[in-house]
């Protein structure tokens, strides 16, 4: 079947995803100690990170429903209750879930391989 590419070019949204992952925990963080430096107050941190989140889920959003993906449902679900860590991903294991010739095995093993490998 025919993949059709991302609406923003890979290169571009997971960066936008990791910085949005990464201003939610530090927005959080200085909510909670109420700490605020200069015009970076935990709100407009928090305030871009929630634009750069719904950046990036709107994109994969509409990438897992246009592109043929195995197990779509078991990608939407965790995606809309996770959000931003679930987008970074699918991001990254993109090319290997919209192959045909990968079977859902096969898929769920590297997609948790990749994970360890990075963390």
């Amino acid at each position: 079947m025919k993949t059709y590419p991302l609406l923003i070019p890979k290169n571009i949204i997971l960066p936008i995803s990791i910085l949005g992952f990464i201003f939610t925990v530090i927005g959080t963080l200085l909510k909670l100690s109420h700490w605020s430096f200069g015009i970076f107050t935990p709100n407009l941190v928090l305030s871009i990170s929630i634009v750069f989140s719904l950046l990036s889920i709107f994109v994969v959003l509409l990438d897992i429903a246009k592109n043929p993906i195995k197990n779509k449902l078991l990608w939407i679900i965790p995606l809309l209750f996770v959000g931003n860590l679930v987008a970074i991903i699918y991001l990254i294991n993109r090319e290997v879930l919209s192959n045909p010739s990968v079977t859902s095995c096969q898929t769920l093993s590297y997609v948790w391989m990749s994970c360890l490998r990075s963390g």
